[in-house]
């Protein structure tokens, strides 16, 4: 599922209030959005408010599953979901947000396609899987409006969206701390690499991971060239096959997967349930 461009209503991830959602879906995940709204304090009102902007983030982001009905909302925690909130319930580690702004980039699977080059949430997948050959690393605000209005076409709406995604970048009381787009003293927007310490690699693993459940559901084995290629994920992280092995090397260290390239192919084996890759994401922290 594609989420409408529309969820955000010009209000951007804030950690406090995913936070207090997911606390929220844990004690109960019912209830109209005044009735969330009362509960965990997010503001709300009849035609706009930032309860369902911070469901719908929730949903992108992979952390819940939602169904509504006559207005009621009936939300329940993923793995991933339950995992941060036992170990990061103010989602304050930097490791808990690549692993949201990851979640925020990802391709929608085979079942949900749209197009081959359609996301969940498609702007960010736009900005972080598609912009690159466009944009090059570092591009102007400008720029990526311009961007933003040649996919969804020029609005009003569509560049107040195209505020909000930079802008998440630019708070750290939503993904400021990622750094995975800086902004410099002459206003141009950088793309960055994904972190390359080991401490992040458990993050990256579970994203492999949850990925691999999406596009390749039921199989034990993989090409990585093919994964790769599906799920864009080297493309979002940034990073080069060179950077990308010492990763791999660790996860087979790790015993998460096994490598083989006799073949010529390098072929990744999955030796992990995604539930125990999802539980060592924080293994890495000193």
């Amino acid at each position: 599922m594609t989420l409408p461009l529309s969820f955000m209503q010009d209000f951007k991830p804030e950690r406090r209030l995913l936070s207090l959602l997911l606390q929220f879906v844990k004690a109960s995940g019912v209830g109209d959005k005044s009735e969330i709204s009362e509960a965990t304090g997010i503001p709300t009102g009849d035609s706009s408010g930032k309860v369902e902007p911070i469901i719908y983030y929730a949903i992108g982001m992979g952390l819940i599953t939602a169904s509504k009905e006559y207005g009621v909302w009936e939300l329940k925690l993923t793995l991933l979901g339950n995992q941060i909130l036992n170990e990061d319930p103010f989602l304050s580690e930097c490791v808990s947000l690549w692993i949201l702004h990851l979640m925020l980039c990802r391709p929608l699977s085979a079942e949900d396609l749209v197009s081959s080059d359609s996301g969940v949430v498609d702007p960010w997948f736009t900005l972080f899987s598609l912009s690159e050959i466009r944009l090059g690393t570092s591009f102007t605000a400008s720029d990526y409006s311009i961007f933003i209005e040649e996919r969804y076409g020029a609005s009003a709406s569509r560049k107040r969206m195209s505020k909000v995604i930079l802008g998440s970048y630019e708070e750290d009381s939503c993904l400021g701390l990622t750094k995975a787009i800086t902004l410099n003293s002459s206003m141009n927007y950088f793309r960055s690499k994904a972190p390359q310490e080991v401490e992040f690699f458990p993050v990256y693993a579970a994203y492999m991971f949850l990925l691999w459940d999406e596009f390749f559901a039921g199989q034990k084995q993989s090409s990585l060239n093919e994964f790769f290629s599906r799920t864009r994920m080297l493309t979002v992280m940034h990073w080069t096959d060179k950077e990308m092995r010492h990763w791999l090397n660790w996860m087979s260290d790790s015993e998460m997967i096994q490598l083989d390239s006799q073949t010529g192919e390098s072929i990744a084996l999955r030796t992990a349930s995604t539930a125990d890759v999802i539980n060592l994401i924080y293994s890495e922290l000193i």
